[in-house]
Order: C-alpha cells, then structure tokens, then sequence
C-alpha cells in the first residue's frame, strides 16, 4: 500500500519534532519563563506546523520556519489574556536543576527588579515594563505611546540608567547589614 499524502505529512511532522522540539520549547522558554507553559506552547506550535505544512513555501529552513511560529506563538501567549492570570513569579526562568537556595535568591532578585522599576518616574517606567514586561519592540511602543522612536529610546536608556544606580545603591546597603 502507497503512502497517502497525510501519512507523509505525519511522517514529517515526526522528524521535524524530533529534529527542532528541543528547540521550538528553548526558544518559548526563554519568552514565557514557565517551564509547563512553554511545553504547552511548544505542543501548540507543532499542532500548528502540522496544519500549515501545505503552505510552507521553503523560503526558508523548516528550522527557521518553526522557530519563527515558536516566536509568534510565544509573543501571542504574551499579549493574550491567559498570560495576565500569571504571577510575577514567572517573571524569572527557574529551571528544576537550580537548588532551593538559588531558586529563592533568583526570586528575591527579580522582586527586588521590579520593586525597583515600580519605584521608577511614570515615563521610564512605562517603556521598561513594556520593553521587558510585555516584550514589546520599540516600534510597537511607539504606537502604543504614541511617541518618536528616539524618544522611546532615550527612555529606555535613561530608565536603565536610574535601574543601575538604584540596584548599585541596594546592593551598597545590603552589604552593609
């Protein structure tokens, strides 16, 4: 019996997770910061390359093509409402190799990151907690703040400026204690 065309679509599908699946979950890792949201999400985006497959156009590496679905998977589960019923706490990338006493140290550093962008002048705030935050690209922030790119820049430089000189000073203090 021949083949049918989705038995070689299953087919490619299977080497092509075998081939990327470390891959596609790093990359979405490294946007959504939960290890089980991102091997949800990387389910997701194989589900989705088994349903484009017809239109790949191979412009591109089936690599190149799948990280940029994980890309967009990731960066859409950013901007969705799931994303807000997440805590604070998958702000840091805590991997189950890191022992107890790395896990909470990383903790209170990421608490103490954003307590100190909070405490940050309104219009240095916003573009850290957008550039950072909600991974937004500097010509995305210049919709949403309806500001030049330059001044959207000179923000972001200016709020990591204020950041480094009030981590520097916390560091200073909790040294001395």
């Amino acid at each position: 019996m021949a083949p049918e065309k989705g038995d070689d679509r299953i087919e490619l599908l299977r080497e092509l997770m075998e081939a990327y699946s470390r891959d596609v979950f790093h990359v979405v890792l490294s946007y959504v910061k939960d290890r089980h949201i991102a091997e949800d999400l990387a389910q997701d985006v194989f589900v989705k390359v088994y349903d484009h497959m017809d239109s790949f156009r191979q412009e591109s590496s089936y690599k190149t093509w799948i990280i940029r679905i994980a890309v967009n998977r990731a960066k859409d589960f950013l901007r969705s409402s799931a994303r807000k019923n997440i805590s604070m706490d998958h702000f840091s990338n805590i991997d189950s190799e890191f022992s107890v006493e790395q896990t909470v140290i990383s903790k209170i550093r990421d608490e103490r990151l954003w307590s100190a962008v909070n405490e940050l002048p309104d219009l240095y705030r916003e573009v850290i907690w957008l550039y950072y935050a909600k991974e937004m690209s500097i010509d995305e922030m210049t919709h949403v703040l309806n500001l030049g790119e330059s001044a959207i820049k000179t923000r972001l430089f200016r709020g990591r400026e204020l950041l480094k000189k009030a981590w520097k000073g916390s560091d200073d203090h909790d040294a001395g204690e």
